[in-house]
């Protein structure tokens, strides 16, 4: 497919939420830079960066709160950046008079080079090895006898050069001219591309490290006959504790996470590595975060303050980490590291979900069924004997001729007016968390400022105005 089926497809799919994961929607983000970079001809690296804004401008769009695909579209505009740059570096630097500082060199060299040979100066000096070069020799003019041996030993080397070219020479001059023509009309190629095509690939194998790097770590922060608590499911959390296992002996504790219940199947596979694990409810965190040692949570985004976005619930689970100072400590890749504020009125980062995790849609009906039998009773009883013998059953009055104006409008005047919300996400302040361990290390929340200039450049914290009016709510 091209370069525009593959977008729209993805974006498809993101506007379905077929895709889900931070790490598969960076992955795939990075892999559509590549493609990018790799099809289409770019003059310089402007129109490289234009490009690369613009189309991922459009796959954000397709879904404003997945903050992954914009972090992957300004790492790679700041990889663009950094090889212009070095571009321009390497390159000689101009002189006011014009021409290259080595061009103005030589001139000068060639003509201290003159001065130096002038009669006037040469003929006062004596001859010596310093200055041998600088005194003109008079020029070696050979022989006839030598020029005549020279010029028959040429010509016996000199192989005979076809008057008319043949076939295969008129086919090679006909395909350099096509080939100048082709060039001439696609226009020149950034030479710069190939290193960011290079950079790239390896963004890519680094996405596919990042929870192995974040893994290695675990001896560093987990220690014999601790007691961890999590919250819920996360794969790098769970690559995090196993690895921790295979060295150290300690205790897991993991709340359910409700309403969708991602601690259950969190708890099985940590059981299934052989660790001690506990699964509890939401509701014992706070009674049982006295007898733990360390919180370990992952997030799915870093902001710009040091916060994170996470799972619902999460901020129950630091809020209690506080109050019995126990150290929360968040795994988190670089990739989910966004220079956005949380603070910002026009920008949401949260998602809701379906309001059936929550409550059954039959337990909200529950309190209709009564409403709904005397409106059934009241249509019944207008309606005429002869109507009842003709549409009567054995069992009783058959309620299929009931008029559904008056159960509507019985049901709506009683029905409760209960509204369900379900956020995706919960914010986590950055004086709730105390450590970071992101792949590249360990990083308090006040480092992330450095961070984020290491990463992005800051004329792409905002990759356009279009994107900015789609993220206003």
């Amino acid at each position: 497919m091209s370069l525009a089926d593959e977008v729209d497809v993805f974006c498809g799919q993101l506007r379905a939420r077929q895709v889900q994961e931070p790490l598969l929607t960076a992955k795939r983000t990075a892999y559509l830079m590549r493609l990018l970079t790799t099809t289409k001809r770019h003059g310089d690296a402007q129109a490289l960066l234009d490009d690369v804004r613009s189309w991922g401008t459009k796959i954000q769009m397709a879904k404003p709160s997945e903050l992954a695909i914009g972090n992957i579209i300004r790492r790679v505009l700041h990889i663009i950046r950094e090889e212009a740059q070095q571009e321009l570096e390497a390159a000689p630097p101009e002189v006011p008079g014009g021409g290259t500082e080595s061009t103005v060199r030589a001139k000068r060299q060639g003509l201290l080079s003159k001065a130096l040979q002038h009669p006037s100066l040469t003929a006062a000096r004596a001859l010596s090895l310093h200055n041998l070069l600088d005194f003109s020799l008079p020029p070696y003019s050979p022989t006839s006898a030598e020029a005549a041996a020279v010029a028959e030993a040429v010509s016996k080397q000199t192989p005979s050069i076809p008057e008319t070219p043949g076939p295969g020479i008129v086919n090679d001059a006909l395909s350099d001219t096509g080939r100048r023509r082709k060039s001439s009309r696609s226009g020149p190629v950034w030479q710069g591309k190939s290193a960011v095509i290079e950079q790239l690939n390896e963004l890519i194998d680094e996405l596919d490290e990042i929870a192995v790097a974040i893994a290695q770590q675990a001896h560093e922060h987990i220690h014999a006959n601790e007691v961890i608590l999590t919250f819920g499911v996360s794969e790098t959390t769970l690559l995090f504790l196993k690895e921790a296992g295979k060295k150290r002996s300690f205790q897991v504790i993991v709340a359910e996470a409700a309403p969708g219940y991602g601690g259950h199947s969190m708890a099985a596979e940590l059981a299934k590595a052989g660790l001690h694990t506990t699964a509890i409810a939401d509701s014992a965190i706070f009674a049982l975060m006295a007898r733990v040692n360390k919180v370990v949570l992952g997030a799915r985004a870093l902001l710009a303050n040091g916060g994170i976005m996470a799972e619902t619930g999460t901020q129950l689970v630091a809020l209690a980490a506080k109050r019995h100072a126990v150290p929360l400590v968040v795994l988190v890749g670089l990739y989910k590291l966004s220079p956005l504020f949380p603070h910002d009125p026009t920008v949401t980062f949260n998602d809701f979900k379906s309001p059936a995790d929550i409550i059954d849609f039959d337990v909200m009906a529950e309190p209709l069924e009564p409403d709904l039998a005397e409106a059934s009773t009241s249509s019944s009883a207008l309606m005429t004997h002869s109507q009842m013998t003709d549409t009567q059953s054995t069992d009783g009055a058959d309620l299929s001729n009931i008029p559904r104006e008056a159960v509507s409008a019985t049901a709506a005047s009683s029905a409760p007016e209960v509204h369900v919300l379900n956020p995706a996400f919960d914010y986590v302040p950055p004086e709730l968390i105390s450590l970071f361990v992101t792949d590249t290390g360990g990083y308090t929340p006040s480092y992330v400022y450095r961070l984020l200039s290491e990463y992005y450049a800051r004329e792409d914290y905002g990759l356009s105005k279009e994107l900015m009016d789609a993220l206003v709510r």
